[in-house]
């Protein structure tokens, strides 16, 4: 029986590290006034946009190789070493002295006036600081170095980042090769509308929300591409070269426990459906495959907020192995 081909993926871009808490209110609570509570740490994991998605991948079986530079602290080497816990492939990972380092405290409480169930996020830097510290690698000379140590084309190259050196990376491994990478941009927004452009302009997939990206009206000009919208309780829709807006309907959901982490799993799933049916480019892919691979990762995305944190779907599947 023929062996199953393996996909790699090579990413660049946001990697945290997430400090998930869970706030209590042990006197119970009361709309409007200042309820004493108690806090309880429920993980310490690698996280981010860039990092989720390298962890689901392993998960489903990818060569997943993020492409970090980390700090050379016991705050950046512990990054490395979740990524690995995770499955990870580490060979781009550096823990360096210029490396960077973010941690985002994530508080899940009660919104004070409504009593709803709400998410406070607070970034910090290494050793405490109010500034979270990020590395991307430069696009002169750290980009160039890291394709020499590089003896194959990842299948995708997956970045969130707009800087220089992503998009440079991005654009080097689209022509690099007989086929080259599937390149996946993931837009955390378009504040910096050159920036944005110029990822989306070296990218095949473009992905975004409607939050961050509100105003879709660049995409006409791009009818060589795949663009996917999320839009929360509203599901998501995608635009396959040119064509018409087409609809990928929400997943029902009672009793959200989390709604971090739905984003990244939409990606990973999708590009592991692809996957099945031999990841084709974007200019062989069908309306038909891409609506049947959003749609199961949209359940997917439904399943992920039944569980507390952004992989927590993961560890629950790994407890009933």
């Amino acid at each position: 029986m023929e062996e199953k081909k393996k996909y790699s993926v090579i990413g660049s871009g946001q990697y945290n590290w997430d400090v998930i808490i869970i706030r209590e209110y042990p006197e119970g609570f009361t709309l409007g006034r200042r309820n004493p509570f108690v806090e309880k740490e429920f993980a310490q994991e690698i996280g981010g946009t860039c990092g989720n998605v390298m962890c689901m991948l392993s998960h489903l079986g990818w060569n997943a190789m993020p492409q970090a530079q980390f700090i050379n602290t016991e705050e950046g080497l512990k990054c490395t070493a979740s990524l690995a816990d995770y499955g990870c492939d580490t060979r781009y990972v550096e823990n360096i002295p210029s490396g960077g380092f973010s941690l985002l405290r994530c508080t899940h409480r009660k919104n004070k006036d409504t009593g709803e169930h709400e998410l406070g996020l607070r970034s910090l830097g290494p050793n405490g600081s109010k500034f979270a510290r990020v590395h991307q690698l430069r696009a002169r000379d750290e980009v160039p170095a890291l394709l020499e140590r590089m003896d194959s084309t990842p299948d995708v190259y997956f970045f969130d980042s707009m800087e220089a050196g992503p998009r440079a990376l991005a654009k080097a491994l689209k022509e690099w090769g007989s086929l080259g990478s599937l390149v996946y941009f993931e837009a955390e927004g378009c504040k910096d509308a050159r920036k944005f452009i110029s990822s989306v302009a070296v990218a095949d997939i473009v992905k975004f929300s409607d939050a961050n990206v509100p105003n879709v009206d660049f995409v006409s000009e791009y009818p060589d591409k795949l663009f996917i919208q999320t839009m929360g309780a509203n599901g998501m829709r995608f635009k396959l070269r040119g064509g018409e807006w087409i609809l990928i309907p929400p997943v029902p959901v009672e009793n959200v426990v989390d709604w971090e982490g739905c984003g990244d799993t939409t990606t990973a799933v999708f590009l592991d459906e692809l996957s099945k049916i031999g990841l084709p480019r974007v200019a062989d892919l069908t309306e038909e495959q891409v609506r049947a691979a959003l749609s199961k990762a949209a359940v997917k995305a439904a399943e992920c907020t039944q569980y507390m944190g952004s992989k927590g779907w993961i560890n629950h599947e790994l407890q009933r192995q």
